[in-house]
């Protein structure tokens, strides 16, 4: 279909998902075959370079370009988590009191953006599921200055998973 709409860009997002072992030749015959692929720009993303096969990540020609972003330190962080601070600034229902960034910054060590975005957005899922009943029932007996925070409690859980797909 690419052909097809030439010129275009083609984009891979998560291509170490997308290319398994049963589909990984026939990849390859389309990105590298007897077809012309004049006029398709093909762009893939992916957060696990290793499990990409290395005639996909390294062969020469394959994809000219390779850039790699690491993960972002503590400072990054928490810069993340105020740019959600201040998209949820308007938001009434979600206390997000002063350290609270630092906090959450502080446990995502390890994630790459797109796993802070997924904390972010599973907790607020989370949030917005809750019901009211099941907020009143709540009894927090913890020395963590947060620990009644909804939006703590909530990103805790969903950084705790993630941490186990990973």
């Amino acid at each position: 279909m690419a052909r097809r709409m030439a010129p275009c860009m083609l984009v891979l997002e998560d291509l170490d998902s997308l290319i398994t072992d049963q589909v990984r030749s026939y990849f390859l015959n389309e990105v590298d075959g007897l077809e012309t692929n004049e006029g398709v720009y093909i762009m893939a993303s992916t957060n696990y370079l290793e499990r990409l096969d290395p005639g996909i990540s390294k062969r020469p020609s394959r994809f000219d370009r390779k850039f790699l972003f690491p993960k972002p330190n503590l400072a990054e962080r928490i810069q993340y988590c105020n740019f959600w601070r201040g998209k949820l600034a308007d938001n009434k229902d979600l206390d997000w009191p002063k350290g609270l960034s630092e906090e959450i910054a502080g446990i995502m060590d390890d994630f790459s953006f797109a796993f802070c975005q997924e904390a972010f957005t599973a907790a607020l899922l989370a949030i917005a599921a809750r019901d009211e009943d099941e907020e009143k029932g709540l009894i927090h007996v913890s020395k963590d200055k947060f620990a009644g925070n909804i939006l703590w409690i909530e990103i805790k859980k969903e950084v705790k998973i993630l941490r186990e797909e990973m």
